[in-house]
C-alpha cells in the first residue's frame, strides 16, 4: 500500500490536480500492484508557510514528493514509475526542480490495526508473489 505525501504550491484547479492524481496513482500501481490501495495525500502550502535558505515566502513551495513503499521493487519498475510521475509533475505545475524521497519499508516494520504484516502469513505469501520479496 504506498503511502504517498505531495507537497506543492497552492493555486492548481481541481481539474488538473485530478489528472495529476489520477496519473500519479497508474504510476504507483503499476510498480506496486498489491495490495491495490494507493494513497496520494496534497498538501498545498502558501508562500507564508513556506521558507528556502531562513527567508519566509521567498518562492512559491518546490514540489516534493515523499513515497512510503513496500521493499522489492525491482530498479527498472521503479525507474518507470519515477519517469512517469515525473512528468505528471511537469504537466501539472512546470517546477523547476522536483524531489522524490522513497522510503521502503519490510513487513516487519509495517502494521495495519495493531498487527506487523510480517504476522500476516496470507500477506507474506501474496507479497512475495509479486515483489518476490
Amino acid at each position: 500500500m504506498p503511502v504517498t505525501y505531495l507537497d506543492v504550491p497552492e493555486g492548481l484547479d481541481i481539474d488538473k490536480k485530478r489528472r495529476l492524481v489520477n496519473r500519479m496513482y497508474d504510476a504507483l500501481h503499476d510498480a506496486y500492484p498489491f495490495p491495490d490501495d494507493v494513497r496520494i495525500f496534497l498538501r498545498e502550502w502558501p508562500p507564508d508557510s513556506v521558507s528556502r535558505d531562513g527567508l519566509l515566502g521567498a518562492e512559491p513551495a518546490r514540489p516534493v514528493l515523499m513515497m512510503h513503499v513496500p521493499q522489492g521493487v525491482d530498479a527498472e519498475a521503479r525507474r518507470t514509475m519515477l519517469t512517469k510521475i515525473n512528468a505528471a509533475m511537469v504537466d501539472a505545475y512546470r517546477p523547476s526542480k522536483f524531489l522524490i524521497f522513497i522510503d521502503e519499508y519490510p513487513l516487519d516494520l509495517v502494521a495495519l490495526d495493531g498487527v506487523l504484516h510480517s504476522d500476516n502469513r496470507k500477506r507474506v505469501e501474496d507479497q512475495k508473489k509479486v515483489y518476490g520479496v
